[in-house]
């Protein structure tokens, strides 16, 4: 379908132009019009009011009935060529002497004077021999005004102002067989001030830089919001884009026009089969030209490789360290105690160096005492005998423990209270008899006091039965143990169990300030024999 359109007032000739004129003078074709709704071909005969007449189609006068699509076939003895011309037949507005859906528009800046013509009059009369009538507003121009000259199908106005917008109406003197007819055309012209001319917008290029792989195939569209005429085209270096290169790998398009609801968008393409080392960094321009301000605007792109793309690296090397970390931290929480204690024996800890804290002892040990009411034997056993032989001889603490260190005759509260100040830890040991005997007695309250306030000396609880109910504990001692817990020894005091590397004793090591070896000279305690 051909884009433009013929129209006509209802009762006005009207021709109908084939759109494959063109094709006329080259090639010798057999001409048909047929109306495409009801795939009727139209009359030949000149009497008729709606005929052919080669490349015309005549509606001598036009109806409304005769609005629609008309398709014009081409046929010789190789091809048939047919394209559709649309008709449009109307009627004036109320009032008016136009439609205002059929007028011709133009917005022009200002100017001295201005000329405008009757539009397509050409092929209904000779207008040199023909008086044009001219109308602004439906209303006849003063021929005796010197501001008016109305030359051929021409009319001139001089001085031109603004107050000259408006609609201009041209009617010419048409007779077919005796009968007359007038033909009229309405021109709209907006006449606008320097300042009021609209500049061309231009969407794609901006000055700006594209990425682009070589080899690949691209096409660059350049976009302008204009809704007047203008020229576009490509240029590289101030010459035109068709020698640009010997070959078609780099080709422009033509022209083209989207109506958008921001106005016109008019486009023209530079299409490259492949992008080689040649295009890159250079600038393309595309040069808008436009008729109205007779200016000229240009605006580039420059194709360049893409830079390196070093975000899946990124992602992947953040997710690495994101991975590493949390299993380095789970690692940590399951086996802190063994790399606390692989530390210590490394050769990254400081070995042999005494503490400068002042303290004798490493720990200071804590337990029910036998009593003629209540024994623990397990108790006394695992006090004298076990802790020592894995504390101080295997891993080479120094323990203070009541009833085997401490001397005849020494006053209890004073011994207490200086063994514990002189201690680095405190360890408790706790059995289902420890509340009864020792709950309020002053070993307790002094240990507590000065691991929880005086010295904030740590404590370490040790469990040697499986105690379920702390209700009659110690405020002290449930705190300590709702803060940091237990180490609960299981089974027998077998030889096994009295390795340092077992699960209980690396916990008991692993609250334990690091060892130090102690010679026997340094050790004030008595030893016993049993």
């Amino acid at each position: 379908m051909e884009f433009e359109f013929e129209y006509a007032r209802v009762g006005q000739p009207l021709y109908a132009v084939c759109p494959l004129y063109f094709l006329f003078e080259k090639n010798d074709f057999n001409v048909t019009w047929i109306r495409n709704d009801s795939q009727t071909e139209m009359a030949t005969d000149r009497q008729a009011r709606v005929y052919q007449d080669h490349k015309y189609l005549k509606f001598i006068p036009a109806d409304l009935q005769d609005s629609g699509l008309y398709q014009c076939i081409l046929r010789n003895t190789t091809y048939c060529i047919k394209k559709i011309r649309r008709v449009e037949v109307f009627d004036y507005d109320d009032g008016l002497c136009y439609n205002h859906s059929v007028m011709y528009l133009n917005e022009i800046p200002m100017a001295p004077s201005l000329n405008i013509e009757c539009p397509d009059i050409d092929i209904y009369v000779n207008y040199r021999n023909t008086k044009v009538k001219w109308f602004k507003e439906c209303q006849p121009l003063n021929r005796d005004s010197q501001r008016y000259q109305m030359p051929g199908k021409t009319l001139i106005i001089s001085n031109l102002s603004t107050q000259d917008s408006g609609n201009y109406t041209c009617e010419v003197l048409f007779t077919y067989n005796g009968v007359s007819y007038n033909i009229s055309r309405t021109i709209q012209y907006n006449i606008l001030d320097q300042q009021e001319i609209a500049e061309a917008v231009m969407k794609f290029p901006s000055n700006n830089v594209l990425d682009v792989e070589l080899g690949s195939p691209i096409t660059l569209s350049c976009k302008v919001l204009y809704n007047e005429s203008i020229i576009l085209y490509w240029t590289y270096n101030d010459t035109t884009m068709a020698f640009y290169t010997e070959d078609d790998r780099v080709t422009m398009g033509y022209v083209e026009q989207t109506v958008t609801e921001d106005g016109i968008e008019n486009f023209i393409t530079l299409n490259f089969t492949k992008v080689t080392e040649e295009d890159l960094n250079r600038k393309f321009y595309c040069h808008i030209w436009s008729l109205k301000n007779n200016q000229d605007t240009k605006f580039y792109v420059t194709l360049k490789r893409p830079d390196p793309n070093f975000q899946g690296f990124l992602i992947a090397f953040f997710v690495s360290v994101f991975l590493v970390m949390v299993i380095s931290i789970i690692t940590i929480r399951i086996f802190k105690v063994d790399i606390v204690l692989w530390y210590r024996s490394s050769c990254f800890a400081k070995k042999g160096q005494p503490v400068a804290d002042g303290k004798k002892y490493d720990a200071y040990i804590m337990y029910p005492k036998k009593s003629m009411e209540t024994s623990s034997y397990e108790t006394d056993i695992f006090v004298l005998k076990v802790l020592p032989e894995v504390l101080e001889k295997q891993c080479f603490y120094r323990l203070f423990i009541i009833g085997r260190d401490d001397l005849p005759g020494q006053a209890m509260a004073d011994l207490v209270d200086e063994t514990i100040s002189q201690s680095r830890r405190v360890i408790i040991v706790l059995g289902n008899i420890f509340n009864e005997k020792n709950g309020d007695d002053f070993e307790q309250q002094k240990a507590m006091y000065d691991a929880l306030i005086r010295n904030k000396t740590k404590v370490i609880l040790i469990e040697l039965e499986k105690i379920t109910d702390y209700a009659n504990m110690s405020e002290s001692i449930k705190y300590i143990k709702q803060k940091q817990g237990v180490v609960r020894w299981k089974g027998k005091f077998t030889e096994a169990a009295l390795s340092p590397n077992t699960r209980f004793w690396k916990n008991i090591r692993y609250q334990m300030p690091p060892a130090q070896r102690h010679n026997d000279k340094e050790l004030h305690y008595i030893h016993s024999e049993d």
